[in-house]
C-alpha cells in the first residue's frame, strides 16, 4: 500500500511567511503602521547585523527588509524595487561611441579655432581633437564610473556604469560634456546604510573635480603665451577657484593671457570641473542631494520644516542668480534646482535599508569635508566661458596719464606702456607734439631710435609688451599750461591721447587755448589762476571786449581760478593774421595789471579756428596749386590734424583725370605734373592735411557748404593783399554782395571792385584796396552760403581812438 501524503488544510499567507522568517533574526513586537512591519529587537547581535543576515535570506525571494529610525526600530519587509537597467549593455556601448564622436566634434572645433598649439606628438587635426579633448574626458568619465562601481561592490551593491552626455554645439556649450546618465536608476537601488550611500554618491563628483582640475593645469601649461592666428573673437575661459589660485601664484598675469586661447586639454578640464561641481549641488536627482540624505538622514530630509527651509533658500538663490548672473547656464541651473524642489512628484528619495544605524561621526565629518572642498575649491568662475568683445582693438591707453605737473627748468619723464587692447599682435607708430602758447620754448625727446617726433613699434603682444619714455624740459621761466598730444597710428585703430602739462605755481591762463563758447556773436573764454586778489584783467585789441566787465575792477578780483570771457565784434577772428603751428588763429592779448606791475601779456590761440574748405555733396575738386607733386594728402573724419609717420602711401598720377574716395585716415601721394583734373571724396566733416617733404603741413577743416575757392586765402578767414580770385566750383550761379562793418567814422576808406555774379565753374577777380592814412584796424574776409557769396570789410578805430 502506497504511503499517503498529508496536506494541511490551511497554507501560510505571505505575511505569515515573512513573519516567521523575520522572527529567526529579531524579537518581534507590536505591528507597525505599514503591512509586514513590526517593532523589533535584534537576537544576539545588533539590529543592523541581523538586518544584513535577514536581507541575505530574503534576496532570493525578491524581498528586502528595512529598518526605520525609531525607538524601538521598526522593521518593514517589502518587495525589492524593480531596479531594472535604464540602458542595456549594447545600448550603453553604442551611447559611449556616439558621445565620444560628439566630443571629437567639439574638440575639432577648438583645434580649428586656435590652430594646433602645443602638439608634441604631431597629430593631425582629427587626431588632436581625439587625443587632446575627447579621450581625456572619456577616460575621466570611465575612471569615475569604475570608481563608483568599485565602491558600490564594496558594499555588495551593483550600480552599473555611467555614460557621458554631450552637447556637440560649441557655440552654445563650449565644453561638450553636460552631464552623465547611469545604467540603473539611483533611487531604485537599495542601499544598506547612510555610510554606503555617501561614499557611493561622492565618488563621481570627486573624481571629475580632481581630473578636471589636473587637466586644466596641464592644458594651461601646454597653451602658448603668444596668440594663435585668429579669424574671429576668441573664447575666454575661467578656471575654478583652486586651479586659478595655484596657477595665478605660479604664472601671474600670464595665466589670464593663456586662458584667452586655452589648449583643448584645458577646455576639457574646465568642463569636467564644472560638471563635478554641479553634481555636488544639493539638487534633487543629483548626487549632491543624495549625499545630503546621507549626512542628515532620511528622517530629517522627510521633515516638512527642513524641506520648506531648503526650498526657500533655493528660491532666494534663484532670485539672486536671475538678477545678477551674466552666464545663461547659471540661470538655467537655478531654475532646474527650484523646479525640482517645488515639484514633489519628481522628487524621489534614495532607498536606505538601515536608517536606524545612523552615520558615524567620523564618516559624517569626512563627507562634509569632501563636499565643502569641492564646492569651495571647485567654484567655477562667474562666466566660465565667453567671447571676447574687443579682440582686435589696437592699443590700450588705460594706464596712460592725462596730467603731468611740470617744474620750470627741470626734466620730467613720461612713460607710456605699449600693450594691445585685445589679443592680436600690433604694429604701428606713435607720434607726438607739444601744443600751446609757447610750444617752441619746450624741449622733448624720446627713447626711440628713429627720428624724434615719432616712434615705431612692431609685433607687440600681451606677453611681450613694450614702453616708450619721453623726456620733457620746460622753459626756465614759469611756463603756462601746454598739451602733449600723442597720436597712435595703427591701421584701423588710430587714436589720440592728450597729456596736460601744467604748472600749478604759475599765475596766468590754465588752458592752452581760448575756447569758442558762442559763434554768433563770437564769445571765447579761458580760465586764469590768480595767486592773490586784486588787479585788473586787460584785453588788447579794438575787436575784443571783456564780457565780464567786473574783471576790470581790482576790487572784484579774488585769488583762485577766474573764468575770463571775451566778446568779439564782427571781424574779430578775421582781424588776426597770425596763427600757431597747427593753423589756429591767435586770440587777443590778455594781461593782469596789479600794483603798477603787469603779468603777461599772454597770447593764446583759439581752438577750432583752423582754415576751412567747403565741400559740396561730399566731393571736392583739388584746386590747382593747392598741393604740389610729391606732397601727401591725409584725411580723417575726426581728431586733430597730423601727417602719417609711414612713407608708404597710395600714389596718384595727376597727369590723367582721377577720382579717389578718401576714407578715415587715408593718405595719398601726388605724382606727375598735375595736368588733369582730380576729385577727392571727403564726406561732410573731418580734416584734410597737406604734408610737405620738410615735415611741415597745412591743415583744413572740412565743412559741408558751397564749394567756393578763394586764392590767396580761404573762406571765413582774414585775407591779406589787394587782388583775390574767387572761383565758383558748384553747379549754380551765385550772387556776390558786400557787407561793411566797424566803428570808423571816416568815409572813403575802401576802394572796391566787386562783380555782382559768378557763374558755375567760373572765376572772377576781386579788388579790395585800403584808402586813407588813418591808423584803422582792418579786416577782410569772404563767406558763402545758400544765399550767395558775401565780401566783408571791417574797419575799427584803434584802442586809443581814431
Amino acid at each position: 500500500m502506497t504511503d499517503q501524503i498529508l496536506i494541511d488544510s490551511e497554507t501560510w499567507s505571505s505575511r505569515e511567511l515573512v513573519e516567521v522568517i523575520a522572527s529567526r533574526y529579531f524579537l518581534l513586537g507590536n505591528e507597525g503602521s505599514f503591512p509586514n512591519s513590526w517593532e523589533v529587537e535584534g537576537i544576539d547581535d545588533s539590529v543592523s547585523e541581523q538586518l544584513s543576515r535577514l536581507n541575505g535570506h530574503l534576496k532570493s525571494m525578491g524581498m528586502v527588509g528595512s529598518l526605520e529610525d525609531k525607538n524601538p526600530p521598526v522593521l518593514t519587509i517589502s518587495l525589492l524595487p524593480p531596479g531594472e537597467e535604464v540602458l542595456g549593455r549594447f545600448q550603453q556601448i553604442a551611447l559611449w561611441v556616439v558621445m565620444f564622436g560628439f566630443l571629437a566634434v567639439v574638440g575639432s572645433h577648438w583645434i580649428n579655432e586656435y590652430g594646433h598649439g602645443s602638439n608634441p606628438l604631431n597629430f593631425g587635426s582629427l587626431g588632436q581633437s581625439i587625443f587632446y579633448f575627447a579621450l581625456p574626458i572619456a577616460l575621466s568619465m570611465l575612471m569615475a564610473s569604475f570608481s563608483r562601481i568599485y565602491i558600490a561592490r564594496w558594499f555588495n551593491i551593483e550600480v552599473g556604469h555611467i555614460s557621458p552626455v554631450v552637447l556637440p554645439v560649441p557655440a552654445w556649450w563650449s565644453f561638450g560634456i553636460v552631464g552623465a546618465i547611469g545604467q540603473r536608476k539611483p533611487d531604485m537601488i537599495p542601499i544598506p546604510n547612510r555610510r554606503a550611500l555617501g561614499y557611493i554618491e561622492v565618488v563621481v563628483p570627486f573624481v571629475l573635480f580632481l581630473s578636471g582640475s589636473l587637466l586644466t593645469v596641464i592644458g594651461v601649461m601646454m597653451t602658448p603665451s603668444s596668440p594663435p592666428s585668429l579669424n574671429g573673437a576668441p573664447t575666454v575661459f575661467q578656471t575654478n577657484f583652486l586651479t586659478n589660485a595655484l596657477l595665478d601664484s605660479w604664472m601671474g598675469e600670464e595665466l589670464g593671457i593663456r586662458l584667452q586661447w586655452l589648449h583643448p586639454i584645458g577646455i576639457a578640464g574646465v568642463g569636467l570641473s564644472i560638471i563635478g561641481w554641479v553634481l555636488m549641488m544639493p539638487i534633487p536627482g543629483l548626487p549632491g542631494d543624495r549625499i545630503l540624505h546621507s549626512i542628515l538622514g532620511p528622517s530629517e530630509m522627510r521633515d516638512g520644516r527642513l524641506q520648506t527651509s531648503i526650498f526657500v533658500a533655493v528660491l532666494l538663490a534663484m532670485v539672486v542668480i536671475f538678477a545678477t548672473a551674466q552666464w545663461t547656464p547659471w540661470i538655467f541651473l537655478a531654475f532646474i534646482a527650484a523646479w525640482q524642489r517645488f515639484n514633489p512628484d519628481n522628487y524621489s528619495q534614495p532607498v536606505i535599508l538601515d536608517e536606524f544605524v545612523g552615520l558615524e561621526e567620523n564618516v559624517r565629518s569626512r563627507l562634509v569635508a569632501i563636499v565643502g572642498v569641492i564646492l569651495v575649491a571647485g567654484l567655477p568662475g562667474s562666466i566660465p566661458s565667453y567671447e571676447m568683445e574687443s579682440f582686435d582693438s589696437g592699443i590700450t591707453t588705460e594706464d596712460w596719464i592725462s596730467r603731468l605737473e611740470i617744474t620750470p627748468g627741470d626734466d620730467s619723464e613720461v612713460v607710456l606702456s605699449i600693450e594691445p587692447d585685445g589679443v592680436v599682435p600690433i604694429s604701428g607708430w606713435i607720434q607726438y607734439r607739444i601744443e600751446g602758447p609757447g610750444a617752441s620754448d619746450w624741449s622733448i625727446s624720446d627713447s626711440c631710435p628713429q627720428n624724434e617726433g615719432s616712434c615705431r613699434f612692431e609685433n607687440i603682444t600681451q606677453s611681450n609688451p613694450s614702453e616708450i619714455s619721453f623726456n620733457i624740459l620746460a622753459p626756465n621761466e614759469a611756463p603756462l599750461t601746454h598739451n602733449l598730444r600723442i597720436f597712435v597710428e595703427i591701421p584701423g585703430f588710430e587714436l589720440e591721447h592728450v597729456i596736460i602739462l601744467t604748472n600749478s605755481s604759475q599765475e596766468g591762463p590754465i588752458n592752452p587755448f581760448w575756447k569758442i563758447i558762442e559763434e554768433d556773436p563770437l564769445l571765447i573764454c579761458s580760465e586764469i589762476r590768480l595767486e592773490e586778489g586784486g588787479g585788473a584783467i586787460v584785453v588788447e585789441g579794438p575787436y575784443w571786449n571783456l564780457e565780464n566787465s567786473n574783471l576790470e575792477n581790482s576790487s572784484n578780483l579774488s585769488s583762485g581760478v577766474q573764468n575770463v570771457c571775451v566778446r568779439g565784434q564782427e571781424g574779430a577772428m578775421q582781424s588776426s593774421l597770425t596763427f600757431d603751428e597747427q593753423g589756429r588763429l591767435m586770440g587777443p592779448e590778455m594781461s593782469l595789471i596789479r600794483d603798477n606791475s603787469t603779468l603777461g601779456p599772454w597770447l593764446l590761440a583759439i581752438d577750432g579756428s583752423m582754415p576751412q574748405i567747403g565741400v559740396e555733396n561730399g566731393s571736392w575738386s583739388l584746386p590747382q596749386g593747392f598741393a604740389e607733386s610729391g606732397d601727401v594728402l591725409f584725411h580723417a573724419d575726426n581728431g586733430s590734424p597730423y601727417c602719417p609717420s609711414s612713407d608708404v602711401s597710395a600714389k596718384i598720377d595727376t597727369d590723367t583725370n582721377w577720382s579717389v574716395e578718401m576714407s578715415n585716415f587715408t593718405s595719398l601721394r601726388l605724382t606727375g605734373n598735375q595736368m588733369a583734373n582730380g576729385t577727392l571724396g571727403l564726406g561732410s566733416g573731418g580734416w584734410l592735411a597737406v604734408c610737405y617733404g620738410d615735415g611741415t603741413f597745412d591743415s583744413y577743416l572740412i565743412s559741408d557748404s558751397l564749394d567756393v575757392f578763394v586764392s590767396p586765402g580761404t573762406l571765413n578767414r582774414g585775407l591779406s593783399g589787394e587782388i583775390f580770385s574767387l572761383t565758383n566750383r558748384g553747379t549754380r550761379e551765385l550772387g556776390i554782395s558786400l557787407e561793411t562793418h566797424g566803428d570808423s567814422p571816416l568815409g572813403g576808406i575802401w576802394e572796391l571792385e566787386i562783380p555782382s555774379l559768378v557763374g558755375p565753374g567760373e572765376s572772377v577777380n576781386l579788388s579790395i584796396l585800403e584808402k586813407g592814412e588813418a591808423p584803422l584796424e582792418r579786416a577782410v574776409w569772404i563767406t558763402a552760403d545758400d544765399s550767395g557769396v558775401t565780401v566783408h570789410v571791417s574797419a575799427r578805430c584803434p584802442s586809443g581812438g581814431c
